[in-house]
C-alpha cells in the first residue's frame, strides 16, 4: 500500500457553542491518536434529523457546557493513523465507514475524527463511493434495531408481513430494503404518489399513498384472509394509527417507532419521547402484558450490522440512495451548511444528504 502523507498541524470542524447558534468554521490542532484510537481523514458526511435536534437541544448544550459541539455522526474516509492497541487489527490507508457516537462532543463535519474501537466501523465495499458510504451508518444500524422486534416466522406461508410508515425516508429505506431482502417479509410500504415507485424499487409489495388513501382502512381491507400485520414500524411520528393497533397487529406483533408521538422535526424523538409524552410508557407495559408490543427505539451501535450490510452491498443486494452532494462546506466564509439545513427542515428527502470534504 503506498504511503500516505502525513496529516497537517491543524484542520477544520463546523461547529456551534450554544443550541441554535450560527454554525462556524473552528481550527483545531490535530494531535496523533490514543492507544485505543483510529484517526480518519474523512471524504464525505452526511446528515440526519437528529443532527439539527441536537443542535438545538438546550440538555446537550449543557452537557457539552462551552466546549465546541460538531454536526453530523455519519462518515466515510481513510485511516491515517492507527493506536498502539488497535494495530494489527487496522492499518493505515484502509477506507472505512462508520458512526461517530459521541453527541456532545465533535462531529463529522471536519476533516479529521478520532473513532474508538466502541464506535461502529466497517471497511468500506469497493462498490460504493465514500458519498454512497457516509449515507448508510446510522439508518441502517437504526432499521435494524425496528427489525429486530420481528416475531418468529409463522407457519403458513413462512414471510412476515411488515408495514413502513416513512418508506421513502433514510430510515424508512432501509426498513423495506431489509426487511425484504434480508429477513424475507411482505413489506407494505406507506409514503407520497410521487414516491410510489422509488419504495417499490426498494422491495416493497404493496404501496399505499397516505396523500390519496385512508391509511387505517386501507391496510384493514388488504388483511389476507383476516390475519393482521407482524410489524408496524413508524418513522414519521404522531398518534394517528393507536385506534387501530390492535385491529391491524397480532399479539404478539409489534408497533415500533423511531419518533415517538411527538410531530415536531426539531424537538428529540425516540426513547428520549417517553418522558415528555408518558402516555407511551402506559402503551409500551400494556403491550408487554396483553400485545402487541410497542417501543421506541434507538439504533444498534455494532461493527458487525455494518459488516452485513457491506456483505449485501458486495453482493448487488441492497441500494444506497444519496439525493443531494453538497460541496464547500468547510471553505472559509461558505454559507453552504445553510443549503443542508433548508433540505432536512423541508422534510421531503428522499435518501440521504451528504456533504463532501474537501
Amino acid at each position: 500500500m503506498p504511503s500516505l502523507p502525513s496529516p497537517p498541524s491543524n484542520f477544520k470542524s463546523l461547529t456551534y457553542t450554544q443550541p441554535s447558534t450560527t454554525p462556524h468554521l473552528t481550527h483545531q490542532p490535530l494531535t496523533p491518536p490514543s492507544p485505543n484510537e483510529l484517526l480518519i481523514k474523512v471524504k464525505a458526511a452526511a446528515i440526519n434529523p437528529v443532527d439539527l435536534q441536537l443542535w438545538g437541544n438546550p440538555l446537550i448544550g449543557w452537557l457539552a457546557g462551552k466546549k465546541e459541539k460538531g454536526i453530523g455522526r455519519d462518515y466515510s474516509g481513510t485511516i491515517v493513523g492507527v493506536g498502539s492497541e488497535l494495530k494489527g487489527k487496522w492499518e493505515e490507508g484502509v477506507d472505512v465507514f462508520g458512526l461517530f457516537s459521541r453527541p456532545t462532543g465533535g462531529g463529522t463535519f471536519s476533516q479529521y475524527i478520532k473513532v474508538t474501537s466502541a464506535d461502529p466501523i466497517c471497511k468500506k465495499p469497493t462498490c460504493w463511493s465514500h458519498q454512497e458510504a457516509a449515507a448508510v451508518p446510522l439508518v441502517t444500524l437504526t432499521a435494524f434495531a425496528c427489525l429486530d422486534w420481528l416475531p418468529p416466522e409463522n407457519k403458513v406461508d413462512g414471510k412476515r408481513r411488515v408495514v413502513v410508515a416513512g418508506a421513502s425516508g433514510g430510515v424508512g429505506m432501509w426498513c423495506v430494503q431489509l426487511a425484504k431482502k434480508l429477513y424475507n417479509c411482505h413489506v407494505t410500504g406507506i409514503c407520497s404518489s410521487k414516491n410510489a415507485d422509488f419504495v417499490r424499487r426498494m422491495g416493497a409489495d404493496e404501496i399505499i399513498d397516505y396523500t390519496t388513501q385512508d391509511v387505517a382502512q386501507t391496510l384493514l381491507s388488504n388483511l389476507p384472509n383476516g390475519r393482521k400485520f407482524d410489524e408496524y414500524i413508524d418513522c414519521v411520528g404522531g398518534t394517528e394509527m393507536f385506534s387501530y393497533w390492535h385491529d391491524l397487529l397480532h399479539r404478539s406483533g409489534a408497533y415500533i417507532t423511531i419518533v415517538g408521538d411527538k410531530t415536531s422535526r426539531t424537538s428529540m424523538g425516540g426513547p428520549a419521547t417517553y418522558f415528555t409524552y408518558p402516555s407511551q410508557v402506559l402503551r409500551y407495559l400494556q403491550g408487554w402484558i396483553f400485545g402487541p408490543r410497542y417501543a421506541n427505539v434507538l439504533l444498534y451501535s455494532k461493527s458487525g450490522l455494518l459488516e452485513q450490510i457491506a456483505d449485501l452491498a458486495g453482493k448487488g443486494n441492497v441500494e444506497v440512495v444519496v439525493q443531494e452532494v453538497v460541496k464547500g462546506v468547510l471553505n472559509e466564509g461558505s454559507l453552504a451548511w445553510k443549503k443542508i439545513f433548508e433540505f432536512m427542515e423541508g422534510g421531503r428527502v428522499r435518501g440521504k444528504i451528504v456533504i463532501n470534504i474537501e
